[in-house]
Protein backbone atom coordinates (compact mmCIF):
# COMPACT_ATOMS: atom_id res chain seq x y z
CA UNK A 1 0.00 0.00 0.00
CA UNK A 2 1.28 3.46 -0.89
CA UNK A 3 0.35 6.44 1.26
CA UNK A 4 1.01 10.10 0.50
CA UNK A 5 1.00 12.53 3.44
CA UNK A 6 0.31 15.87 1.80
CA UNK A 7 -0.66 19.46 2.35
CA UNK A 8 0.20 22.71 0.60
CA UNK A 9 0.35 24.47 3.96
CA UNK A 10 3.31 24.12 6.30
CA UNK A 11 3.17 23.68 10.04
CA UNK A 12 0.39 21.10 10.09
CA UNK A 13 2.47 18.15 11.33
CA UNK A 14 2.92 16.55 7.93
CA UNK A 15 6.40 15.15 8.52
CA UNK A 16 5.52 14.10 12.07
CA UNK A 17 2.56 12.16 10.69
CA UNK A 18 4.62 10.58 7.89
CA UNK A 19 7.51 9.36 10.03
CA UNK A 20 5.22 7.92 12.69
CA UNK A 21 3.19 6.10 10.06
CA UNK A 22 6.24 4.71 8.26
CA UNK A 23 7.90 3.59 11.50
CA UNK A 24 4.81 1.83 12.79
CA UNK A 25 4.48 0.06 9.43
CA UNK A 26 8.11 -1.05 9.90
CA UNK A 27 7.01 -2.95 13.02
CA UNK A 28 4.67 -5.04 10.84
CA UNK A 29 6.73 -5.55 7.70
CA UNK A 30 8.99 -3.79 5.22
CA UNK A 31 8.43 -0.05 5.07
CA UNK A 32 9.74 2.64 2.73
CA UNK A 33 9.71 6.35 3.60
CA UNK A 34 10.12 8.68 0.62
CA UNK A 35 11.04 12.24 1.54
CA UNK A 36 9.65 14.33 -1.29
CA UNK A 37 9.66 17.66 0.54
CA UNK A 38 12.44 20.11 -0.49
CA UNK A 39 13.08 20.83 3.20
CA UNK A 40 14.03 17.14 3.65
CA UNK A 41 12.83 17.08 7.26
CA UNK A 42 11.98 13.38 7.12
CA UNK A 43 15.48 12.58 5.89
CA UNK A 44 16.97 14.58 8.76
CA UNK A 45 14.80 12.64 11.21
CA UNK A 46 15.97 9.37 9.62
CA UNK A 47 19.63 10.41 10.05
CA UNK A 48 19.05 11.24 13.73
CA UNK A 49 17.30 7.91 14.14
CA UNK A 50 20.21 6.06 12.59
CA UNK A 51 22.68 7.88 14.86
CA UNK A 52 20.57 6.92 17.88
CA UNK A 53 20.53 3.28 16.67
CA UNK A 54 16.76 3.03 17.00
CA UNK A 55 14.94 0.07 15.48
CA UNK A 56 12.92 -0.85 13.54
CA UNK A 57 13.27 1.89 10.98
CA UNK A 58 11.74 2.47 7.57
CA UNK A 59 14.14 2.49 4.66
CA UNK A 60 14.36 6.19 3.78
CA UNK A 61 15.20 7.87 0.49
CA UNK A 62 14.87 11.36 -0.98
CA UNK A 63 13.12 11.89 -4.32
CA UNK A 64 11.97 15.11 -5.90
CA UNK A 65 9.64 16.25 -8.65
CA UNK A 66 8.59 13.68 -11.23
CA UNK A 67 11.03 11.14 -9.73
CA UNK A 68 8.57 10.59 -6.87
CA UNK A 69 6.25 8.90 -9.37
CA UNK A 70 8.76 7.48 -11.83
CA UNK A 71 11.26 6.02 -9.35
CA UNK A 72 8.91 5.74 -6.39
CA UNK A 73 6.66 3.31 -8.22
CA UNK A 74 9.54 0.90 -8.83
CA UNK A 75 11.02 1.27 -5.35
CA UNK A 76 7.66 0.69 -3.66
CA UNK A 77 7.31 -2.74 -5.27
CA UNK A 78 9.95 -4.11 -2.87
CA UNK A 79 8.10 -2.97 0.28
CA UNK A 80 4.90 -3.93 2.04
CA UNK A 81 4.04 -0.28 2.69
CA UNK A 82 5.37 3.02 1.36
CA UNK A 83 4.82 6.47 2.87
CA UNK A 84 5.58 9.63 0.89
CA UNK A 85 6.11 12.91 2.75
CA UNK A 86 5.30 15.56 0.15
CA UNK A 87 4.11 19.11 0.01
CA UNK A 88 4.55 22.31 1.91
CA UNK A 89 3.41 23.95 -1.32
CA UNK A 90 1.76 23.00 -4.59
CA UNK A 91 4.57 21.47 -6.63
CA UNK A 92 5.42 18.81 -9.18
CA UNK A 93 6.53 16.64 -6.27
CA UNK A 94 3.22 16.91 -4.44
CA UNK A 95 1.25 16.17 -7.61
CA UNK A 96 3.52 13.21 -8.38
CA UNK A 97 2.92 11.84 -4.88
CA UNK A 98 -0.84 12.02 -5.44
CA UNK A 99 -0.46 10.11 -8.71
CA UNK A 100 1.66 7.44 -7.02
CA UNK A 101 -0.44 6.90 -3.90
CA UNK A 102 -3.42 4.69 -3.26
CA UNK A 103 -4.36 6.70 -0.17
CA UNK A 104 -3.69 10.34 0.67
CA UNK A 105 -3.55 11.41 4.31
CA UNK A 106 -4.08 15.16 4.70
CA UNK A 107 -3.02 16.54 8.09
CA UNK A 108 -4.83 19.80 8.74
CA UNK A 109 -5.08 22.21 11.63
CA UNK A 110 -8.20 24.00 12.82
CA UNK A 111 -8.05 27.60 11.63
CA UNK A 112 -9.30 29.82 8.84
CA UNK A 113 -5.88 29.64 7.20
CA UNK A 114 -6.04 25.84 7.23
CA UNK A 115 -9.52 25.93 5.69
CA UNK A 116 -8.31 28.23 2.91
CA UNK A 117 -5.35 25.94 2.20
CA UNK A 118 -7.67 22.92 2.09
CA UNK A 119 -9.75 24.59 -0.62
CA UNK A 120 -6.62 25.01 -2.76
CA UNK A 121 -5.37 21.49 -2.02
CA UNK A 122 -8.69 19.87 -2.96
CA UNK A 123 -8.43 21.44 -6.42
CA UNK A 124 -5.04 19.74 -6.83
CA UNK A 125 -6.42 16.44 -5.53
CA UNK A 126 -9.39 16.53 -7.90
CA UNK A 127 -6.99 17.02 -10.82
CA UNK A 128 -4.92 14.05 -9.59
CA UNK A 129 -8.06 11.89 -9.50
CA UNK A 130 -8.50 12.41 -13.23
CA UNK A 131 -5.37 10.26 -13.66
CA UNK A 132 -5.56 8.27 -10.40
CA UNK A 133 -9.32 7.69 -9.96
CA UNK A 134 -8.92 5.18 -7.13
CA UNK A 135 -7.09 7.65 -4.87
CA UNK A 136 -8.66 7.50 -1.40
CA UNK A 137 -8.39 10.75 0.57
CA UNK A 138 -8.61 10.97 4.37
CA UNK A 139 -8.24 14.11 6.49
CA UNK A 140 -6.44 14.00 9.85
CA UNK A 141 -7.03 16.86 12.28
CA UNK A 142 -3.65 17.72 13.83
CA UNK A 143 -2.11 20.20 16.27
CA UNK A 144 -5.55 20.60 17.83
CA UNK A 145 -6.16 22.72 20.93
CA UNK A 146 -9.14 21.03 22.65
CA UNK A 147 -9.78 24.15 24.75
CA UNK A 148 -11.14 26.09 21.76
CA UNK A 149 -14.17 25.74 19.48
CA UNK A 150 -11.96 25.84 16.39
CA UNK A 151 -12.10 22.08 15.92
CA UNK A 152 -15.90 22.03 15.80
CA UNK A 153 -15.90 24.79 13.20
CA UNK A 154 -13.27 22.99 11.11
CA UNK A 155 -15.25 19.75 11.28
CA UNK A 156 -18.31 21.60 9.98
CA UNK A 157 -16.24 23.03 7.11
CA UNK A 158 -14.83 19.61 6.18
CA UNK A 159 -18.32 18.11 6.30
CA UNK A 160 -19.55 20.80 3.91
CA UNK A 161 -16.72 19.84 1.56
CA UNK A 162 -17.84 16.18 1.81
CA UNK A 163 -14.37 15.09 2.91
CA UNK A 164 -13.72 11.87 4.81
CA UNK A 165 -12.27 12.76 8.20
CA UNK A 166 -10.49 10.26 10.42
CA UNK A 167 -12.02 9.90 13.88
CA UNK A 168 -8.61 10.24 15.52
CA UNK A 169 -7.50 13.77 16.36
CA UNK A 170 -3.90 14.65 17.16
CA UNK A 171 -3.47 17.46 19.69
CA UNK A 172 -0.65 19.98 19.99
CA UNK A 173 1.86 18.31 22.32
CA UNK A 174 5.50 18.89 23.18
CA UNK A 175 6.05 15.12 22.97
CA UNK A 176 5.83 15.16 19.18
CA UNK A 177 8.51 17.83 18.77
CA UNK A 178 10.80 16.06 21.22
CA UNK A 179 10.35 12.72 19.49
CA UNK A 180 11.18 14.12 16.06
CA UNK A 181 14.27 15.88 17.41
CA UNK A 182 15.54 12.60 18.83
CA UNK A 183 14.88 10.52 15.72
CA UNK A 184 12.11 8.71 17.55
CA UNK A 185 8.38 8.25 17.67
CA UNK A 186 6.39 9.10 20.79
CA UNK A 187 5.92 5.50 21.93
CA UNK A 188 9.70 5.03 22.06
CA UNK A 189 10.13 7.95 24.45
CA UNK A 190 7.17 6.85 26.56
CA UNK A 191 6.72 10.21 28.25
CA UNK A 192 3.26 11.25 27.08
CA UNK A 193 0.62 8.54 27.21
CA UNK A 194 -1.98 10.72 25.50
CA UNK A 195 0.31 11.26 22.52
CA UNK A 196 1.07 7.54 22.38
CA UNK A 197 -2.65 6.75 22.42
CA UNK A 198 -3.37 9.28 19.65
CA UNK A 199 -0.75 7.85 17.31
CA UNK A 200 -1.78 4.25 18.02
CA UNK A 201 -5.41 5.12 17.28
CA UNK A 202 -4.40 6.91 14.08
CA UNK A 203 -2.35 3.94 12.92
CA UNK A 204 -5.13 1.45 13.63
CA UNK A 205 -7.63 3.61 11.77
CA UNK A 206 -5.38 4.05 8.73
CA UNK A 207 -4.71 0.31 8.52
CA UNK A 208 -8.44 -0.39 8.45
Amino acid sequence: MIYAVVNTKGGVGKTTTAVHLATLFATHGSSLLIDGDPQASAASWAAWRRDAERSPSPTTTCLSGKAILAEGKTLAEAFTNTVVDAGGRDSVGLRSALLLAQRAIVPVGASNLDAAAMTDLMEVIELAKDYNPDLDVRVLLTRIDPRTKDTTEMMAFLDEQKLRVLKTQVCERVAYRRAIGEGAIVSELGRDQQAIHEIAAFFDEVRR
